[in-house]
């Protein structure tokens, strides 16, 4: 199972970025190349995601600053995607986006689906007006093979 980090920061207040990315609303506002679309059925949120149609679901904490993004093809198949964030300053946030490999996940899909969520960061520094994205440059078993 692959795991990778993202980490960025932004020239914006904590609660405001958090309220942003807690409103499941907004997930296509930030992260279109993986969100396209979402929509209420029947109770439950779906997307329209690089991955096809997902169900998709929220945990939130204000106080603690935890998004627990969830999606995946049925509600039992959901892939965690955690999200926190962080009041560095009055006017700096620290956000990190933990990307999880899902179950029977091919490799080449994995790292499309980091790819999105490394540019669904990028957008994020253009929406609150900057900062900086933290992210390896390199695969880590790309490393460990010594292709970099």
């Amino acid at each position: 199972m692959t795991i990778r980090t993202l980490a960025l920061t932004v020239s914006a207040p904590r609660d405001a970025v958090f309220n942003f990315l807690a409103d499941i609303e907004n997930l296509p506002k930030w992260s279109a190349g993986y969100c396209e679309t979402i929509s209420l059925l029947r109770g439950r949120w779906w997307a329209l995601t690089a991955d096809g149609d997902q169900v998709v679901d929220m945990e939130t904490s204000a106080g603690t600053g935890v998004i627990d993004l969830r999606a995946g093809p049925l509600p039992e198949r959901m892939t965690p995607t955690p999200i926190r964030v962080f009041a560095l300053s009055p006017r700096r946030t620290l956000v990190s986006i933990t990307v999880i490999e899902a179950p029977d996940q091919a490799a080449e899909a994995f790292e499309r689906r980091y790819e999105l969520w490394l540019a669904a960061t990028r957008s994020l520094l253009r929406r609150f007006g900057g900062g900086e994205v933290h992210a390896p440059d390199t695969a880590p078993h790309l490393l460990e093979l010594g292709l970099n």
